[in-house]
């Protein structure tokens, strides 16, 4: 396969990858925001236990689409525990990221006289939900593609 053929090839899957993050992201900001709402809890360390729940949802289904779809992969067995195991990593980061961007709400200064508290609070964390979830998003496919769905390292 010539450099523009795997050049063509690379940026299918990325778009096919993204499409899939983006689904995952939403069930992934749908989980957040049905805990957050019944909680209360906008920010602070119970987000990681949100995330983790929203974890066990998104990296079953995110495996089997990007095996399916994005890297059309009859992979080995441990391939899924290497899928989750990035996708572990990358749910803590995005906690992390999460904690700290939801620690001080930006919104607050700018929007406070026309929109509740509890709103900006909501707003500002799906916000920061989805700036963590776009950085590590990209990192994740390169991680996905070379390493978890790398059809030479089969080989």
């Amino acid at each position: 396969m010539n450099n523009k053929n795997k050049m063509n090839q690379s940026l299918a899957q990325f778009i096919k990858y993204s499409i899939i993050g983006a689904f995952n992201t939403v069930i992934d900001i749908a989980v957040l925001n049905i805990l957050s709402y019944t909680t209360g809890i906008t920010r602070g360390k119970f987000l990681f236990l949100f995330n983790f729940i929203a974890f066990l949802i998104y990296s079953i289904c995110g495996y089997y689409l990007n095996k399916k779809f994005t890297f059309k992969e009859n992979s080995a067995k441990n391939a899924y525990f290497q899928y989750a195991s990035v996708q572990f990593v990358s749910m803590i980061l995005n906690s992390f990221i999460l904690v700290h961007l939801t620690h001080r709400n930006p919104l607050i200064h700018l929007l406070h006289h026309h929109r509740s508290m509890a709103h900006l609070n909501h707003l500002w964390l799906n916000i920061s939900m989805l700036i963590g979830c776009t950085i590590l998003g990209v990192f994740g496919f390169f991680i996905n593609k070379f390493f978890v769905f790398n059809k030479k390292k089969a080989l």
